[in-house]
């Protein structure tokens, strides 16, 4: 062996080349069946250095399916004898993927040739120039059956992969389809799209499904449940309808983030610090009615300094004046102090002429002025000690108001009004209601030479009689609503703040009734919850401080208050036997100060805030029927023998 040897290829059919001196020579036989290589080479690795190593093409009969072809390997100089013989047929070209391989060792003798053999095997069978995809060394056709459906091959939707890339998604019409692995009709789009003329089991043409597990979480629904998940898939979680992680207002004004409460709603929440707000309810310019705690103003004109002790009143702030009114006017925790001989000071009698004077109602205005009217067509008008008498004003007088001029209207048990002015010296003339039912109880507001009048009367009526000051015609009174029952007193502080009070009738027995006025415009009446107030009767007077603030009186001493939105009983008015007295007339300036008469005595009656007192001295020498007053320093009661009984210290 210590020859060194030289590789010549030698291919059958080429010229033969001179053998080396002293070399032999490998004969190889390269076989190749059932298909048409596109591209056949041998390569020659010296074993024992296989560093050493040469590739040549075998050159092939084109249209032959089965050959063999001789190859002639000659030593070379270098070379061990020792040799690995690799055949290989690509598909098609040599760039083409090896179809078939074959590889043997031999060694090449010193003389003489030896004789090897490689048997090259891949499928054609349709002959249509690629080898079949199965076996060891795949070729390219996906199906080696028809010689139609090879790569190349222009793809067609009819069910088959014609050019084995990618299914039927390169043919005109196909479609790229997703895996829909939860069946709610959206695909997953991060799994590997299938492309198809036609869409697959399990797989939809929409992709965009976020969680391809869960089929309630998919494209184009509200978000499910508030749960930390993006239930329709938009990118964002517990957005619409919840809207988490968007700014809010708490139910305090409090700035804050929409965050999940529970799995069907969210809160807002907000880490400001809520604050006290009043508001000023009494219409004095101080506020002192609390609102609650928020973190910016709930309301219009609402601040944050507590500037008045009693809101019920328009006579008592921090920045008022003590007066004699028995009230706390300037907030310091005392009564009248400095008021020298306010404690003693004496209620007025001033009496009308004839003695059978009986007064049923009494209104007074500014100036230590007022009128009277009661029963028999007595009408009066007061200025200071002086009481003046109608000459001609026939009727049964129940109720009265007064401009701050000093017109005052009036109401009859015939459901007639009237109207005058304390200059007018002719007849009183009147006015028809739109029926004739005894009108027990009115009140009014101003608006420049306009008057808005609302009455009621017994069989529950609201009356509205709006009044032109020197219009040449007037407008009639009319009836707004019937709202049943028996009413016999109505106050308010405004149009939108109306309360009217009375009895209606539940087996055969009068309960008392309160119904509150439309706070709008528009509104309807409601009947207010009044609760079991524990006696029946009627309610005979009704007093608006503020929609927060409203009394009214009644049979058996009944005293009730509503404090917000809640009535409750407050102490009832008594007689010295201690016996219930049914409130007759009620005025009220604050919480603190309220005055009533009753029958059965003829004291008349101070509330303080927490029990009832006897307000004069001395008292009066007959019953009072009547109250009225411009303030808690100007109050007045009026009633029988034609006395007017005062006190403005």
């Amino acid at each position: 062996m210590g020859c060194v040897l030289a590789v010549v290829f030698s291919v059958a059919g080429c010229r033969k080349q001179e053998d080396p001196p002293n070399a032999g020579a490998v004969r190889v036989l390269v076989s190749y069946a059932t298909f048409r290589p596109g591209c056949l080479t041998l390569t020659v690795t010296d074993v024992d250095e296989p560093s050493r190593t040469e590739t040549a093409d075998i050159r092939m009969e084109p249209s032959a399916r089965s050959d063999v072809r001789t190859v002639a390997i000659l030593g070379r100089e270098g070379w061990s004898r020792n040799l690995r013989l690799t055949a290989t047929a690509h598909e098609r070209s040599c760039n083409g993927p090896v179809v078939a391989r074959h590889e043997v060792t031999t060694q090449v003798p010193t003389v003489g040739t030896a004789a090897v053999e490689l048997d090259l095997r891949a499928l054609d069978l349709d002959d249509d120039g690629y080898v079949s995809s199965e076996g060891t060394f795949p070729g390219s056709d996906c199906n080696d059956d028809d010689p139609a459906i090879h790569p190349g091959a222009t793809e067609l939707c009819d069910g088959v992969d014609n050019n084995c890339v990618n299914g039927e998604a390169d043919a005109p019409g196909g479609a790229t389809y997703y895996r829909d692995a939860d069946g709610d009709g959206f695909g997953d789009p991060t799994a590997l799209p299938n492309l198809s003329c036609t869409p697959p089991a399990g797989y939809v043409l929409e992709a965009g499904d976020c969680n391809d597990q869960d089929p309630d979480i998919h494209p184009r629904q509200a978000e499910l449940v508030c749960d930390g998940k993006d239930d329709d898939c938009d990118g964002f979680t517990d957005n619409d309808p919840f809207d988490v992680g968007t700014q809010c207002q708490t139910e305090q004004n409090c700035a804050g983030f929409k965050q999940c409460a529970s799995t069907a709603l969210t809160a807002c929440v907000s880490s400001e610090t809520p604050r006290e707000w009043f508001q000023d309810e009494d219409g004095d310019g101080e506020a002192g009615t609390s609102l609650g705690l928020w973190c910016a103003s709930p309301s219009q004109g609402a601040v944050e300094d507590n500037t008045d002790c009693d809101d019920s009143s328009r006579f008592v702030s921090n920045a008022a004046t003590e007066v004699c009114d028995r009230l706390d006017n300037d907030c310091d925790g005392q009564v009248d102090e400095d008021q020298t001989g306010c404690d003693t000071e004496a209620w007025t009698t001033t009496n009308a002429t004839p003695a059978s004077i009986t007064w049923d109602t009494v209104a007074a205005y500014a100036g230590n002025k007022g009128w009277l009217a009661g029963r028999d067509g007595r009408v009066a008008h007061v200025d200071g000690e002086t009481i003046t008498l109608v000459a001609d004003c026939p009727g049964e007088w129940n109720a009265s108001w007064v401009t701050s001029a000093g017109r005052v209207f009036l109401g009859s048990g015939a459901g007639t009004f009237t109207t005058r002015l304390p200059t007018d010296t002719g007849p009183c003339v009147d006015v028809a209601g739109p029926v004739s039912i005894s009108i027990n109880g009115m009140v009014g507001f101003e608006d420049g030479n306009r008057v808005a009048l609302y009455a009621v009367d017994s069989q529950g009526r609201i009356l509205r009689w709006n009044y032109e000051e020197g219009a040449p015609e007037q407008a009639a009174p009319e009836q707004l609503v019937e709202l049943g029952g028996n009413l016999r007193s109505i106050d308010g502080t405004s149009p939108l703040t109306l309360f009217a009070a009375g009895a209606e009738e539940q087996g055969g027995t009068s309960h008392p009734v309160v119904w509150r006025g439309p706070t709008e415009d528009g509104g309807a009446w409601q009947k207010e919850s009044l609760g079991n107030v524990g006696v029946p009767g009627f309610l005979r007077a009704i007093r608006v401080l503020s929609p927060s603030h409203v009394y009214a009186g009644g049979d058996g001493g009944l005293f009730l208050e509503r404090a917000g939105t809640t009535w409750s009983v407050k102490p009832a008015v008594t007689l010295p036997s201690g016996n219930a007295a049914d409130i007759r007339g009620l005025v009220a300036f604050s919480s603190k100060a309220l005055y009533a008469v009753s029958s059965g005595t003829n004291h008349i009656h101070f509330f303080g805030g927490t029990a009832w007192s006897h307000a004069t001295n001395p008292s009066p020498s007959s019953q009072m029927n009547a109250l009225s007053g411009t303030g808690p320093a100007d109050v007045w009661a009026a009633g029988q023998s034609g006395a007017l009984v005062r006190w403005r210290p």
